[in-house]
């Protein structure tokens, strides 16, 4: 799943059951990110973010897991900054604000490592992540950065994995204008068991960045955007025609 690369474990009770069939919808233009899944929707654009959550519908309330909502302070936080076409930007502050429910506390399949399962035990169905930062660049020019990071993970019929992990962003200027985009979307599909496991990142922004997470073979190179990722585990990305 997308998620914030800092050390806040999230925990799963037991008896947890998974099967929900939706997903994330996102729409993407050049100045605006509208995104739906079940129980929630948002609108981002260079002026902020703004969702609106339907705790009844999030997710799959059949699960008896509670709806869990978490916030972290970004400031005094030593971040992996933002590399972008047109600039590289620190971190000073802003919020992280997480909206997420559990549907299993099941493994993921390979390829995904076993430190990301300690981190995050258990599939995110749906996870909402509100990123709205201070950073500055390498001028000292002080930005805004404005990011939704949703991930949809689902058991599919036949005991298979799906997960669906879009990121997308602005990094805006004092005068309001949208200096680069992030728009990286991540889609998981595989059999039972992890079998023929398919992944594919879509990158149709200009901020590129990957980082080396040292958590075993095959994350040396992991797609990330400043101190979130889209997979755990390095992951071809494809960039589509405009």
């Amino acid at each position: 799943m997308t998620g914030l690369a800092l050390a806040a474990s999230l925990a799963v009770a037991p008896g947890a059951r998974a099967g929900v069939d939706d997903d994330i919808r996102v729409k993407e233009s050049k100045g605006r990110i509208k995104a739906a899944g079940p129980g929630f929707t948002l609108k981002l654009t260079r002026h902020g973010i703004v969702t609106q959550v339907v705790d009844e519908e999030f997710g799959d309330p059949s699960t008896g897991e509670p709806v869990t909502r978490s916030t972290l302070d970004l400031a005094g936080r030593t971040l992996r900054p933002f590399v972008c076409d047109n600039g590289t930007y620190t971190v000073t502050g802003g919020a992280f604000k997480r909206t997420f429910r559990f549907s299993s506390r099941e493994r993921r399949p390979a390829p995904y490592p076993e430190q990301f399962h300690t981190g995050f035990p258990g599939l995110v169905t749906p996870f909402l992540g509100e990123f709205d930062a201070t950073v500055t660049d390498a001028a000292g020019e002080t930005l805004r950065v404005l990011i939704s990071d949703l991930a949809y993970e689902t058991w599919t019929p036949g005991g298979g994995f799906r997960s669906t992990a879009p990121i997308h962003g602005f990094v805006v200027d004092a005068k309001g204008r949208i200096r680069d985009r992030i728009s990286l979307f991540g889609h998981f599909r595989s059999g039972p068991g992890g079998a023929n496991a398919k992944y594919w990142i879509e990158d149709r922004g200009t901020c590129h960045q990957t980082a080396d997470y040292n958590w075993g073979p095959g994350t040396d190179r992991v797609v990330v955007t400043g101190p979130l990722l889209v997979f755990p585990f390095n992951s071809p990305v494809v960039t589509p025609r405009k």
